[in-house]
């Protein structure tokens, strides 16, 4: 039984894919985060930080005074089937301009959802190549 437990404490440190440092974020869905801040400089800081605190190191493309501060994605280490994802907009929150700064943890595939309104109703359409057997450029080989 001592054994099991031991193996399992090591593997929760070596499994751990997902974010690890977020105390700053308020968590939507499962390994998704979201924060607001109101100056461009804190949201620089508070990005760079929050990468380095996840291990990830790097030079970080920051496009200052855009509406899109950053668009980022960094593969996992771990497991090259997830991506990291961190996008800083520019917006406002109850009225308040500022940056919103998503951090997210998804699948590392090209593929895209969206909802047609119709007169009826919505109609859910989606693209993925891998099910589909298509790509923008023409037939898969």
């Amino acid at each position: 039984m001592k054994k099991l437990l031991v193996i399992c404490l090591v593997l929760t440190n070596v499994v751990q894919a997902q974010w690890s440092t977020m105390q700053r974020f308020e968590e939507f869905g499962i390994g998704n985060f979201y924060l607001f801040t109101q100056r461009e400089v804190d949201a620089r800081r508070l990005i760079a930080e929050t990468l380095n605190d996840n291990d990830m190191k790097g030079s970080i493309d920051f496009h200052k005074g855009a509406n899109l501060l950053l668009n980022l994605a960094v593969e996992d280490a771990q497991n090259s089937e997830y991506v990291y994802v961190v996008h800083c907009i520019r917006g406002n929150k109850n009225g308040v301009s500022g940056y919103h700064i998503f951090c997210y943890y998804m699948e590392n595939r090209y593929r895209y959802f969206y909802d047609v309104s119709e007169s009826e109703g919505r109609i859910s359409v989606i693209f993925d190549p891998s099910i589909l057997d298509v790509s923008p450029n023409g037939k898969k080989n």
